[in-house]
């Protein structure tokens, strides 16, 4: 399949309520260069479109936000690239780099899921107790029970359960930073810890970092020599790899927990070392730095939030409390260990939090295997399984490139 193998088929801008654009609008013979990202570190999907204005919509109507955008771009191998004003509601957030010529200007449409401006007039203010799972469904969907001062969105929500519970009270945050906050807290069982949260084209994701490693992967490879081929590495970058002083600065290694107690008026000091993990690979530096905590830590008990229902003695065990907010902390940033950037020809069924498998050629000497130049986990390089940090599917001007990010956990892996 060539690289330019594509076409729009659609690039239209929706009217919604309130914007200056009162009948749906095609950009689409404008010659748009769409770039689509969507991150693990994101709760929301975002877009740009760069085109050349032929019918001055941009002066003439005075856009400046509020529309909603539907495209559709065919793609020899793969099913359609589709962004629906109905599903993804990528809302129109900003104009920019408008260039005025004699006869047509130039403009970029910036667009986010409208889910991310509702976010801003939200705020948390009411208790939540129970499984920390259920709590995410309540502040972000419209389903029963849910919040009314949460998102509200009509989006799918693929989660998986928590094994703990949490109580706590809102504090008026933005429900997109209290989930972010409760990333953190949350157990997907007594030995697995971690959850990520993030927008992807299907909707939401509240996944388990266990159960997002242990996807099946999809399997790129770079050839040595030049080849077609849409499960292919074009480039590729190692970005970073263990720092270990930034894994001090976060306490990766040991770090302490004090808990205070405000009603019994007494403290607990919990001890935390990398080691409690029981990693297959040990993560240490030098001079025995694992076993010296560099990170200090103060969480209060409040037995008021604690508290379930209006029985004093119905109080949530501490073991569901913050008694793994250590490992569950250290376990998302272990995920983060090793980043690799790489360019493949556009794959619009890839999404971020999805498991890719790459191989790189490898130089053969006396001990490679003659039968296969690939490096795989074994040879401890950078090929091997990684998962999908960041993706940016490019499209446009005889370009149709998806661009990863991907990260893995060296000392799991």
């Amino acid at each position: 399949m060539s690289e330019a193998n594509f076409k729009i088929t659609k690039c239209e801008l929706i009217p919604s309520k309130g914007s200056s654009l009162k009948e749906n609008h095609s950009i689409k013979n404008g010659n748009p260069i769409i770039k689509y990202h969507e991150s693990i570190d994101s709760p929301s999907i975002s877009m740009s479109v760069s085109f050349i204005d032929i019918d001055q919509v941009i002066s003439q109507k005075g856009i400046t936000g509020g529309e909603f955008i539907d495209i559709t771009v065919q793609i020899e191998g793969f099913d359609d690239f589709i962004i629906n004003a109905d599903k993804q509601r990528l809302m129109l957030n900003s104009v920019k780099d408008v260039v005025q010529n004699t006869n047509q200007q130039q403009a970029t449409l910036e667009f986010i899921s409208v889910e991310a401006i509702v976010n801003e007039t939200s705020r948390v203010n009411k208790k939540f107790t129970g499984n920390i799972s259920e709590t995410v469904s309540k502040l972000l969907t419209n389903k029963r029970g849910s919040d009314k001062k949460g998102i509200q969105s009509t989006k799918k929500l693929d989660k998986d359960q928590t094994a703990n519970s949490y109580s706590f009270v809102g504090n008026l945050k933005k429900p997109f930073d209290t989930i972010t906050w409760l990333q953190t807290k949350s157990q997907a069982s007594k030995k697995s810890f971690g959850f990520l949260f993030f927008e992807t084209l299907d909707g939401y994701r509240f996944k388990s970092i266990e159960n997002l490693l242990k996807q099946t992967p999809v399997v790129y490879e770079q050839p040595d020599r030049p080849v077609e081929g849409p499960f292919r590495i074009i480039e590729n970058n190692l970005n970073e790899s263990n720092d270990i002083f930034v894994n001090l600065r976060m306490g990766m290694y040991a770090n302490k927990t004090i808990y205070v107690d405000i009603e019994k008026q007494t403290k607990e000091v919990v001890d935390f070392k990398v080691g409690d993990l029981k990693l297959k690979k040990k993560l240490e530096g030098p001079n025995e730095i694992e076993n010296y905590p560099s990170r200090l830590m103060l969480q209060v008990i409040d037995p008021g939030v604690a508290q379930k229902g209006s029985l004093f003695k119905r109080v949530q065990p501490v073991s569901e409390l913050a008694k793994y907010q250590n490992k569950s902390y250290i376990r998302n940033q272990m995920l983060f260990s090793q980043s690799l950037t790489i360019s493949i020809p556009m794959n619009p069924d890839l999404r971020a939090g999805d498991m890719i498998e790459i191989k790189l050629p490898l130089k053969k000497d006396d001990k490679t295997d003659k039968t296969d130049s690939y490096g795989s986990e074994k040879d401890n390089d950078v090929s091997g399984k990684y998962l999908i940090h960041t993706l940016q599917h490019t499209i446009g001007i005889e370009k149709l490139e998806t661009h990863l990010t991907l990260i893995r956990d060296t000392f799991t892996a």
